[in-house]
C-alpha cells in the first residue's frame, strides 16, 4: 500500500501494508506518523537525512525517527525513492 506515490519523484510506503504497521493507532497517532512521513519525504527530494543515524557503510539499515509519542523506523532506498515504514510504536 502506498502513502505517497507521485508519478515521478520520492513516495512512501508500509511494510508489510499500512493496516498493520498502524494497527491500533489513535487518529492522533495517525496524523504524526503522516506528518512524520511528509517530513521524510520533503528531506528526500532535497537529497537530505533525518538525523545523524545515516551510515555510509550501510545506508540501507533500518532507521528510527521519534517524538515524544512515538518512534517510527523505516527504511531508505535512493534507487529506488522510496521510504518504507516497517513499525510504528505509540507511547501516547
Amino acid at each position: 500500500m502506498s502513502d505517497e506515490s507521485p508519478e515521478h519523484g520520492w513516495g512512501c510506503e508500509y511494510v508489510p501494508d499500512a493496516a498493520h504497521v498502524t494497527d491500533g493507532l489513535p487518529p492522533e497517532g495517525l496524523a504524526e506518523v503522516a506528518r512524520i512521513i511528509r517530513g521524510l519525504l520533503d528531506l528526500a527530494e532535497l537529497r537530505m537525512e533525518a538525523g545523524n543515524d545515516y551510515d555510509e557503510q550501510n545506508p540501507r539499515k533500518l532507521r528510527s525517527i521519534s517524538t515524544d509519542k512515538l518512534i517510527l523506523w523505516y527504511q531508505k532506498f535512493e534507487h529506488r525513492q522510496r521510504i518504507y515504514v516497517v513499525r510504528v510504536t505509540w507511547f501516547g
